[in-house]
């Protein structure tokens, strides 16, 4: 069942983005993401799989500290630009944000399309100013990926085009989690502002927690692959010269994101996360998941999109039923041992 979800919603997927690219197109693809947030790491493979499939050729990659307009000009001429999707699209993580926004003010010969999103704006003044900019170029795509940023962005962007398309991190080619596990349950739950308190879920279950990016030996790593980031930030002169190498850069990140996240996600049979994408990653994996909600609901948005149709994933609304749901999970996992 999990893999006739995988192609029901590649499916869907693969039918939004024919509208906008087309085998052999050459593209930019803007706003790499240069940290060590797994869930980036899968829709940036994800968006890299369907390219592939596409036959579509990234010509100019950047992220949002080695950009140069220059080369993406020189690159790209008057082709279709992509931006990164993913789930920071509005105030909560700003440079992001006004990157884009730079982005569409500067390349208004281009067309632009946003691949999925997810809205998140605390203030209302800050979803009116970025409208503002999108509502000036005269060929912009916004696409998004579960139904309330869809419907706040139809009321908030009426000049731009406005398309539902699944989240691009399905995607991405994940093989099955292998036999075996060492705790019962692993708790993957947020420590940053789109933290949300649930409480403790009290467990009958052997469990380990963890979160992203809190493994030292990861961190170290990961600043030794993002140097070429770091030169080309600090003397953007270098950015020709050093371009391959911040190519080369990016893959060996996300090689390294996402093969730590399969570790973490495999210490354990069933997994309960309020992490996006830990959910989908497990789903994908084949895991048992039950996943709750984060502070700006874009799990239960995802999971009302597409994650239901995963018979290895269950929703929980609180504590409560988060750890009966975690309990028949474990038994399910142990039945099909």
């Amino acid at each position: 069942m999990t893999q006739h979800a995988l192609n029901s919603i590649r499916d869907d997927t693969r039918a939004v983005l024919h509208n906008h690219i087309h085998t052999g197109d050459r593209i930019a693809l803007l706003d790499f993401p240069i940290h060590e947030n797994a869930g980036d790491s899968l829709i940036y493979a994800g968006e890299r799989r369907y390219f592939g499939d596409l036959q579509v050729r990234v010509d100019y990659l950047s992220d949002i500290f080695a950009h140069s307009d220059k080369m993406l000009r020189k690159r790209i001429g008057d082709r279709t630009i992509f931006l990164h999707g993913g789930g920071n699209f509005g105030d909560r993580w700003p440079l992001h944000q006004e990157f884009r926004e730079r982005i569409v003010s500067r390349f208004t010969a281009n067309r632009i399309v946003a691949l999925p999103q997810g809205i998140d704006y605390a203030r209302s003044d800050a979803l009116k100013a970025t409208a503002e900019v999108y509502g000036q170029h005269p060929d912009l795509t916004l696409l998004l990926r579960e139904r309330r940023s869809y419907e706040i962005a139809l009321s908030a962007f009426p000049e731009n085009r406005i398309e539902y398309c699944p989240d691009l991190a399905f995607g991405a080619s994940i093989a099955r989690s292998p036999s075996g596990s060492k705790v019962d349950v692993v708790k993957l739950f947020r420590e940053d502002s789109e933290r949300l308190d649930h409480g403790s879920v009290h467990l009958e279950h052997s469990s380990a927690k963890f979160d992203w990016g809190q493994q030292r030996m990861v961190s170290v790593r990961s600043h030794a692959i993002t140097l070429p980031t770091r030169i080309v930030s600090n003397f953007p002169k270098s950015t020709k010269i050093l371009y391959p190498a911040l190519v080369q850069s990016y893959g060996r990140l996300i090689r390294l994101n996402l093969s730590v996240a399969q570790r973490i996600l495999n210490f354990g049979s069933v997994v309960l996360t309020d992490r996006l994408h830990a959910a989908v990653l497990a789903a994908m994996m084949g895991k048992q998941v039950v996943a709750m909600d984060n502070a700006n609901q874009k799990v239960s948005g995802i999971y009302d999109a597409c994650l239901h149709r995963f018979d290895n994933v269950r929703f929980a609304s609180n504590v409560d039923e988060a750890a009966q749901l975690v309990s028949d999970a474990v038994a399910r996992a142990e039945s099909m041992r």
